[in-house]
């Protein structure tokens, strides 16, 4: 029996989340493209329609059909008839369908991908990211180092690497001028983007990100149908990961990612695959996200208004962070 209400990673409760969000957003594109059939010529019409209908909801769907899917209704909200038109078309052009985990470079997206990618990225980050020129070199340095985490994580905590691979579909590698590493969006869902500049001291760091962001995209597959936390956006409270003040719904996803953070270095502490001196790197970040972790736990437990899915998700990551 699949319990939604686990913390723990759990390759087919993801399987079931993606299939039923896939379906979600396939459904509500054919419904708005219907709806856009009178201004768009009778060849991408049918090509959009066709492409969409090919999908597969039971496999991956690229995070950019998401985030068209997001801007395509705001379209119509605004009566855009261009923007409509834009986004039929690469519809139209596209295949949204993902096999595995790839690593796409910022370079290399379509114009108007690279756009959306900014909007959604600014809207997670307060005050938004200054991009800076992104390189090769920096690319292939994070696909490398993000490929030996991957492996790390399948040897040492195999229920979480299971998880990623149902929920991850498209790593996309940036650069900016803010000390930004890494982010996720639920108008991307299913793709994570990494700061080329970003240091990682060690693949333990490598390790943290991997759990930090699908922890994220669990709870925001769960979120398309619950909002886990009733607390009003205009509530703010302290961070344990920034410096300005977050909504708790942003506590409440921190105390999440925070156990399951926890989760995977102490596994992968445990299978003493590290050399020593990123041993004692895992170690030191146990002691940091213990301290974050608890920290979010209580302003969660003092000032969250949760729904019970949310309250039963948080009973449950306190068994996993313990």
């Amino acid at each position: 029996m699949i319990h939604l209400f686990e913390a723990q990673p759990c390759e087919k409760r993801a399987l079931l989340l993606r299939t039923r969000l896939n379906k979600a957003l396939i459904s509500s594109l054919i419904h708005l493209l219907e709806a856009a059939e009178e201004v768009l010529s009778a060849e991408v019409y049918q090509l959009s329609m066709r492409n969409l209908n090919s999908l597969n909801s039971e496999k991956k769907i690229s995070g950019f059909l998401h985030a068209l899917n997001a801007a395509l209704s705001q379209a119509f909200t605004h009566e855009d008839i261009p923007t409509i038109k834009k986004i039929a078309q690469h519809i139209s052009e596209n295949d949204f369908q993902v096999e595995g985990i790839n690593f796409l470079w910022v370079n290399t997206l379509p114009p108007y991908f690279s756009e959306l990618f900014q909007e959604a990225s600014n809207f997670e980050i307060p005050g938004g990211l200054t991009f800076t020129p992104s390189s090769l070199e920096g690319h292939q340095r994070i696909k490398s180092l993000f490929q030996q985490g991957l492996n790390l994580i399948s040897q040492s905590c195999e229920d979480l690497y299971k998880e990623i691979s149902v929920f991850l579909g498209e790593i996309l590698t940036f650069n900016t001028s803010r000390t930004t590493r890494y982010g996720s969006s639920f108008n991307l869902l299913g793709l994570i983007y990494i700061s080329e500049s970003s240091p990682f001291e060690s693949l333990a760091d490598v390790v943290d990100a991997f759990a930090h962001e699908t922890g994220h995209l669990y709870l925001h597959s769960l979120s398309a149908e619950d909002p886990l936390v009733l607390n009003s956006p205009e509530e703010r409270y302290p961070a344990p990961f920034r410096e300005d003040k977050r909504p708790l719904i942003g506590i409440y996803h921190a105390s999440f990612v925070g156990s399951r953070i926890l989760y995977a270095l102490r596994a992968l502490y445990r299978s003493k695959l590290l050399p020593e001196n990123e041993q004692i790197r895992c170690a030191t970040l146990i002691e940091y996200y213990q301290v974050k972790y608890t920290s979010s736990l209580e302003t969660v437990q003092k000032h969250g208004k949760m729904t019970t899915l949310g309250q039963n998700i948080l009973n449950s990551s306190l068994k996993l962070a313990s």
